[in-house]
């Protein structure tokens, strides 16, 4: 047990070594920043989908009930890589490449399937908790315009944002026969800066204008699902014990609605433009609050598992963000999000000992989404086309999947910027049937 919490306490110093922004969207001033909504390594390269997908060594992050399906402890670490190309109606452009950590996961179901096996004797409430730390939101910009003074000389305008939120969860699932359900809590904290400057660089004695503006935010979220998994095949597999299962499973997954609390630090101020440079406080700001509302949060879909060699699956989300709200200094107009978005998965070879490529899986999808945010009556959209690979490996006893994934599509708001992306994900996943496990010999 002490090499597993080794591995654990290994799992997350990296996320936070990886927790950092780096990536460039102007869209993400407005709103709470650009959302990162957490999907699992299959999800991301099937479109989004999978709120009712279920494994036995695979923890689905869209729905806290895939736990309680869950026989296996599943740990799973992700990162990204973005390159974007960003255009708007004045045909400027500007290329970008940022990159940042995806998800960090960890899932336990709390009975051992090694003791299930050699007691013969299954769990009849089989139950599961999970953790994890993600990015919830994104802020990163900064915009350098350089004109002419009617002085004389140049000014420069510059402003820069950075930072985001996070998210740490913790899960929890339980199963009954078919029927599955689980409960998640999410704590948010964050913080994000922005900082802007007017200035005449060439005018000896001229008094450039700065100010920073600095928030951070921390709150809860609660969160419940749903899947239930009907067996299509159950009389050909009672007639024959070889047969693999056919299954068909419906999910649910509901966030509530939340309040985050942000505390704001405001500096104001001018320099001159002398040796020196001598500083004066215009306005100063400490600890003022305001608050900020996270909206109801619907998913719902479909998925079915053909012997583990092809499956198909389906979700449909909805978040109610016109009826949030920003905290004091917000911007931008808030609206309801929809995403539609399906995909599908294909193995070769289902068996454990064919080559490297037969046992792999081979994932696709798509998506289409509207919604968060809007400007002049025009939303933020986006759409895009998926696909993946994910490569399993066995050391030690021990399953080990290399997941590498690509996503290219298109978002923005037609009338201020629109971005043409390719995204490529890695992550690793590692399984371990070895916890909780009750030892016959010492």
């Amino acid at each position: 047990m002490k090499r597993n919490f080794l591995f654990l306490a290994m799992l997350f110093c990296a996320a936070g070594a990886g927790a950092q922004n780096y990536e460039f969207s102007p869209l993400s001033r407005f709103g709470l920043g650009d959302l990162q909504r957490l999907r699992s390594p299959f999800s991301l390269h099937m479109g989004g989908a999978g709120v009712a997908y279920t494994h036995a060594d695979e923890f689905n992050f869209s729905n806290p009930a895939s736990l309680g399906f869950l026989k296996i402890t599943d740990a799973e670490l992700g990162f990204y890589a973005r390159y974007n190309e960003l255009s708007d109606p004045g045909d400027n452009t500007a290329t970008d490449w940022s990159g940042n950590m995806n998800y960090i996961q960890l899932g336990i179901p709390l009975f051992n399937s090694i003791n299930q096996a050699l007691e013969r004797k299954e769990v009849k409430h089989p139950m599961g908790i999970s953790l994890g730390l993600s990015p919830y939101s994104n802020t990163g910009y900064r915009y350098v315009v350089q004109d002419s003074s009617d002085l004389g000389g140049r000014t420069i305008r510059e402003q820069e944002g950075q930072g985001g939120l996070s998210k740490f969860i913790l899960g929890y699932g339980y199963r009954h026969g078919n029927f599955g359900m689980g409960i998640s809590a999410s704590y948010i904290f964050g913080s994000v800066q922005y900082s802007q400057s007017y200035r005449f660089p060439d005018l000896p004695g001229s008094a450039g204008d700065y100010s920073q503006d600095r928030f951070h935010g921390d709150g809860f979220e609660l969160g419940l699902g749903f899947i239930y998994s009907h067996r299509v095949n159950k009389k050909s597999m009672a007639k024959d014990k070889s047969i693999k299962a056919q299954t068909l499973n419906f999910g649910f997954n509901l966030i509530l609605p939340s309040q985050l609390n942000f505390s704001r630090d405001f500096l104001q101020y001018s320099r001159l433009n002398v040796a020196g440079g001598v500083v004066d406080t215009i306005r100063y700001e400490q600890d003022s609050r305001s608050t900020a509302s996270t909206p109801l949060k619907i998913t719902m879909g479909v998925s079915y598992n053909h012997k583990d060699k092809r499956i198909l699956m389906a979700d449909l989300s909805y978040e109610s963000w016109g009826s949030a709200s920003l905290h004091d200094s917000g911007k931008g107009t808030l609206a309801d999000f929809i995403r539609i978005q399906a995909g599908g998965m294909w193995k070769p070879s289902p068996s454990g000992y064919a080559r490297l490529f037969n046992r792999s899986q081979y994932r696709y999808g798509i998506f289409y989404e509207n919604g968060y945010i809007q400007s002049g009556g025009k939303a933020l959209m986006g759409y895009g086309l998926t696909a993946g690979i994910a490569l399993p490996f066995t050391f030690q006893r021990q399953l080990a999947v290399i997941n590498l994934g690509i996503e290219a599509g298109m978002t923005g708001i037609s009338e201020l910027v629109s971005s043409r992306y390719i995204r490529i994900n890695a992550g690793v996943r590692l399984n371990d049937n070895e916890w909780f496990l009750k030892r016959r010999y010492n």
